[in-house]
């Protein structure tokens, strides 16, 4: 389980790259179920995409999503709700086959991601 919030202004690209051994076991992230692993959760596990709203204003795809012509200066619910649908036709190419409710509920973010105070504090990163 590994789990990244990114602060990189220049950022333009986010990739992961996974290991293609684990078949049936392609998503780490927390709270999957054992049985709900086959199909890796862009946008939740590894890197959050929500975590990115205004910390990488300059990012154009995310693991292969075109994102960079949905504005960061609109409110976070706003920007996740226009981005959420481009992850969910994703999520459907890769073979998924669960209702966007469904999915969104076991699949997308819910709310802003909470940066650690002792890394970011106002939008600055924190020496360590």
């Amino acid at each position: 389980n590994f789990n990244v919030f990114l602060v990189m202004g220049r950022l333009k690209e986010v990739v992961v790259n996974l290991e293609t051994s684990l078949l049936d076991n392609n998503c780490t992230y927390w709270k999957s179920r054992s049985d709900d692993r086959g199909l890796h959760r862009i946008g939740l596990c590894c890197v959050n995409v929500g975590a990115v709203y205004k910390n990488c204003p300059n990012l154009e795809r995310f693991m292969g999503i075109e994102i960079d012509n949905v504005s960061q200066k609109q409110t976070f619910n706003k920007w996740n709700g226009r981005i959420k649908k481009r992850f969910y036709d994703d999520y459907l190419q890769q073979g998924g086959s669960k209702e966007t409710k469904a999915w969104a509920k076991t699949r997308w973010i819910s709310r802003r991601p909470v940066f650690p105070e002792n890394i970011v504090n106002d939008g600055v990163v924190n020496q360590m």
